[in-house]
């Protein structure tokens, strides 16, 4: 029973330590709703956190940790944090290149560069990041991201002053948002605004400026409210209205005070490195445990060599007890059939010519017929077997006797 328990604990050990980790399964398009209702609501430490626990647990897959990692690119993005939205959108890239859906991540992530080149006025490298945009690859786009990239194609027309065009882009990002997801509008009819006020169109800018802004209440997105006052701003300066640019820019300065994006982006940057240390406690932590699980399972199977050892010498030693203890019995047993014939054998010195035998050959046959073993007869006698044995094969010569059954 003792054994059974010991391997049982050596195979459960084992068992744990071997046993490969399965992915967890993540529910994509609820993850991105998450997050963005967190920084939505300037919860970005919350987004962070959840965000960096994919990341960093074990079972997660590399499609996993690319969506996290796209989450957290765009959480950056929010901020005006454009470097850490950079790195965390390469380390998608290199996990989506590990996963089974390459083609996907590149055009996504693309997307997402041109985004942010637009943001940052790279001209070279957003134009070059165009050219690489396979429009047949764009149905892996979230309809969302589509939007804000017809945007930026209208915006590159809106330059080159093809403002038809640019108006028919940002109406086609428009219905796109529209169906999907409107608490993006602001972005769309930011850009209106700008165009109208090109084309000195005060009452369709205005009404851009009212749809936006009414999009950003209703959401409660404070960036966005941000943004849309700041077009305004524009706005009154290129129709030299400049009481009313003053008081839209108090609005935007108070906006801007509580928003306070530099700081919340420092804030996520301290956690990231308080989580980022945390993580390399923990890992050492647990090689730690996986060392000392290691050496658990070799004294445990060092016992249990010892254990099985320790067994085959004990049934080795009760195989050779009980096989004298058989031999014990035989003589008994030869013994025990003879006795019936001793009152027909005379007496040993009557029966032989006992002139050829010495007293201690006599006393040694006695002894024999008593059914006592050699190292019996050594025993009583007080010398050794093979003393014993050399005087029975003189005795048998003498008697012309082949065993001790003959000579009994």
């Amino acid at each position: 029973m003792f054994f059974r328990s010991l391997l049982l604990i050596c195979a459960t050990s084992l068992l744990n330590l071997l046993t490969p980790a399965f992915g967890q399964t993540i529910d994509y398009d609820k993850l991105q709703e998450e997050i963005s209702l967190l920084n939505d609501n300037n919860q970005n430490e919350k987004s962070l956190i959840k965000l960096e626990a994919i990341i960093n647990d074990a079972e997660s897959t590399a499609y996993d940790k690319y969506h996290a990692y796209l989450q957290k690119s765009l959480t950056y993005k929010q901020l005006y944090n454009y470097t850490a939205a950079l790195t965390n959108l390469q380390n998608a890239y290199l996990e989506g290149q590990k996963s089974k859906h390459r083609i996907e991540t590149e055009t996504r992530i693309l997307i997402e560069r041109i985004l942010i080149h637009y943001d940052l006025k790279n001209d070279k490298e957003l134009l070059e990041a165009i050219k690489q945009v396979d429009p047949a690859q764009l149905h892996y786009v979230k309809k969302e991201t589509l939007a804000f990239y017809i945007c930026v194609l209208g915006q590159l027309e809106f330059k080159k002053d093809n403002l038809v065009a640019a108006e028919k882009y940002f109406d086609d990002g428009i219905k796109l948002l529209e169906q999907q997801n409107p608490k993006h509008l602001p972005v769309l009819y930011k850009a209106k605004i700008q165009l109208y006020t090109r084309l000195k169109n005060k009452q369709k800018a205005q009404e851009a400026f009212d749809k936006g802004f009414y999009y950003a209440n209703k959401y409660g997105i404070d960036i966005y409210r941000i943004t849309m006052l700041e077009s305004m701003i524009l706005y009154y300066v290129e129709n030299d209205d400049y009481k009313h640019a003053y008081e839209v820019q108090k609005k935007v300065s108070e906006e801007r005070r509580q928003y306070d994006a530099a700081n919340r982006s420092g804030k996520l940057n301290q956690i990231e490195q308080e989580l980022l240390q945390h993580r390399n406690l923990e890992e050492s932590s647990n090689q730690k445990k996986i060392t000392l699980l290691y050496v658990y399972v070799i004294i445990l199977l060092l016992a249990l060599i010892f254990a099985l050892y320790k067994l085959n010498k004990a049934n080795k030693q009760r195989r050779l007890s009980i096989e004298k203890e058989l031999e014990l019995l035989r003589f008994r047993l030869l013994k025990d059939a003879n006795s019936t014939d001793t009152q027909e054998n005379p007496p040993l010195s009557k029966s032989i010519e006992t002139s050829k035998l010495k007293p201690r050959h006599l006393k040694i046959i006695e002894l024999v017929r008593e059914g006592k073993t050699n190292k019996e007869i050594a025993s009583d006698l007080f010398i050794s077997d093979n003393t014993v044995k050399y005087h029975l094969k003189t005795i048998y010569d003498i008697l012309e006797v082949n065993s001790r059954s003959e000579l009994m």
